[in-house]
C-alpha cells in the first residue's frame, strides 16, 4: 500500500495547503494545534515545525510559493539533529522570557 510520502505527498504540505484554503482549519491550527494536527501522520520534528508557525508565517504562504518555504520534510532528522533543534526553541523561549 503506498503511502502519501511515497505517492509524493507530504502530510507537512497537506496540513499547510489546507491552512491556505480554510480559514476555519488555519484558525485552528494557530489556536490549537493538536486538534488541528490530530489525524496526519507527522514525526515530532514535523509536529514541531507546525506548531511553530504563527500568523505571519502562515500569511506569507501561497499555492505558488509553498515548495519554496517548507522543503524541511525532504531532510533526514537524526536524534542529535531532533535535540538541536529542542533547544534551540529552549534558547528562543528563554530569550522571549527574558526579554518581557
Amino acid at each position: 500500500m503506498e503511502t502519501d510520502e511515497s505517492a509524493g505527498r507530504s502530510p507537512v504540505k497537506d496540513v499547510l495547503e489546507r491552512s491556505i484554503n480554510d480559514d476555519t482549519f488555519r484558525r485552528q491550527l494557530l489556536d490549537d494545534p493538536d486538534s488541528a494536527l490530530s489525524g496526519y501522520e507527522l514525526s515530532e520534528v514535523q509536529v514541531m515545525l507546525l506548531r511553530s508557525l504563527d500568523e505571519s508565517d502562515l500569511d506569507k504562504l501561497t499555492p505558488a510559493n509553498l515548495d519554496e518555504y517548507f522543503t524541511v520534510d525532504s531532510a533526514v532528522y537524526t536524534p542529535d539533529g531532533l535535540a538541536e533543534l529542542e533547544r534551540s526553541y529552549e534558547l528562543a523561549d528563554s530569550d522571549l522570557e527574558a526579554n518581557q
